[in-house]
């Protein structure tokens, strides 16, 4: 498996012969490179501006193919232009005790390294305690962190039997906590010393519940498909996440790296664990279900130097499978988010609703443009320069800000979305009931099983407390 950068920069320097990395030369063509990437991203931006009078003009003869072409122009552009104001929180030295909770589910190849991690942090140890559940695993995790605990003693072990599923261990992971701020960390992640110091800044500010990290892809190197996502990632966090944290309403903490204030936590962990949907219990997307949870009454943050490094799909049917939960969490989530999301920022309630809109409209467009001609000419020449300006947008983001040769994966995304994502809404919608956990099949079984824990007693207080 190949091992995260230290630095973004060190993603150009691998691409070139060690004895080159440091040479003036190569430097200035990388430079080189990332400013002509600018100068055609102005050019993509002037055509866009061109384009608007075209859409304009033809806007009443086709508002549904016209107004989603604008609509999703000013979205997309909203978004970039916001992305460039955010500022990651500086380190001041707050430092709460934090309690790490790991859920786990057959990763006897990840969580050790994981666990790891949390103990080679630079955060002060005393004021760090780790827990980790194991969500009935079948093969060998529990083994796993049982060795680890040979290393760390003061690793709190809790096991599961049976599989509860991922919700279920997260909140036996929050019950199990003692710090101020409860730090989720998935279990195929690991993140880098400094991280837990950077993440826990913005809770500094009282009005803020939960901040967000990064995530990096780990095995970006692997494939075709897991330099795709190391793009896709990056611009998600950096982009979205980032002009969502002006307003304080990042609507997801992804499970790879987030903190919560506990207190924020023990208002709604109740209903959060009991959600239900469509009259059964709601047993994914746990994270954006949280996050919503917490949203509503504080502000959630983004903290763009606090990296965690995760492992993402290698294949393309795990990566759709993976890409299907999300959609399924997200239709959901949206339901939950619309309700009370008005009473955040104006701009940031309107990119969030639009956000909701776009993906039930996409594939209607595109059938619109393409496959349904009974419906009017159509202008499939039209929709593809809009989608290769998104395509580009990605990888041009991309090259710009980390000089990285794995930049033009950004295109290879929006490809993999027009042919085979965009179509996942309606599916999803129709298989909702069909639940697993994350990207590995489930053995969910409503009977409970036993609870084991080893690991020190004193660390448990109760629910109700602070």
């Amino acid at each position: 498996m190949a091992s995260h950068a230290t630095s973004p920069d060190e993603e150009w320097r691998e691409a070139v012969p060690a004895r080159f990395s440091e040479s003036f030369v190569v430097g200035a063509l990388s430079r080189a490179l990332q400013a002509t990437c600018l100068v055609y991203a102005g050019v993509l931006v002037y055509w866009v501006w061109l384009a608007k009078d075209v859409a304009a003009s033809r806007l009443f003869a086709d508002p549904v193919f016209y107004g989603y072409s604008i609509a999703i122009t000013a979205y997309i552009g909203a978004r970039f232009l916001l992305a460039p104001f955010y500022r990651p929180t500086p380190d001041r030295g707050f430092r709460p005790t934090v309690s790490i909770v790991v859920p786990a589910f057959n990763e006897e190849d990840c969580i050790g390294r994981t666990i790891d991690a949390c103990y080679g942090s630079d955060y002060p140890q005393d004021r760090v305690s780790v827990v980790v559940v194991d969500d009935g695993s079948s093969d060998e995790t529990w083994e796993q962190i049982l060795a680890a605990r040979e290393r760390h003693p003061s690793l709190v072990a809790v096991q599961f039997t049976k599989n509860r599923g991922k919700r279920e261990a997260m909140a036996e992971g929050i019950r199990r906590s003692s710090g101020q701020v409860c730090v989720f960390i998935d279990s195929d992640s690991v993140i880098d010393a400094d991280g837990l110091a950077l993440i826990v800044q913005d809770l500094s500010d009282p009005r803020v519940g939960a901040v967000v990290g990064t995530a990096e892809v780990l095995n970006k190197r692997e494939n075709l498909l897991t330099k795709m996502q190391q793009v896709r990632y990056f611009v998600a966090f950096r982009v979205v996440k980032g002009s969502e944290s002006l307003f304080g309403a990042v609507t997801c903490a992804s499970g790879c790296f987030s903190a919560y204030r506990r207190t924020a936590l023990l208002e709604v962990l109740e209903e959060w664990e009991s959600q239900m949907f469509l009259g059964q219990k709601a047993t994914f997307g746990d994270d954006r279900a949280l996050t919503n949870y917490v949203l509503r009454k504080w502000r959630v943050a983004y903290q763009s130097r606090a990296r965690a490094h995760t492992i993402v799909p290698e294949k393309m049917p795990k990566f759709l499978r993976q890409q299907l939960r999300w959609k399924k969490s997200w239709m959901r989530e949206s339901l939950h988010v619309s309700r009370f999301i008005w009473r955040k920022h104006p701009v940031a309630a309107g990119l969030t609703l639009l956000s909701v809109v776009f993906p039930w409209v996409a594939p209607i467009v595109l059938i619109r443009s393409f496959l349904w001609p009974l419906l009017g000419p159509g202008d499939p020449l039209f929709y593809v320069m809009g989608a290769y300006v998104v395509a580009v947008a990605y990888a041009l983001y991309y090259a710009i800000t980390r000089r990285s040769p794995l930049w033009f994966h950004g295109i290879s995304f929006v490809l993999v979305y027009m042919t085979m994502l965009v179509w996942q809404t309606y599916y999803a919608l129709f298989t909702l009931r069909d639940t697993s956990w994350g990207t590995r099949p489930s053995t969910y079984d409503e009977e409970e099983g036993e609870t084991l824990t080893v690991g020190p007693a004193d660390l448990r207080p109760e629910v109700g407390g602070g």
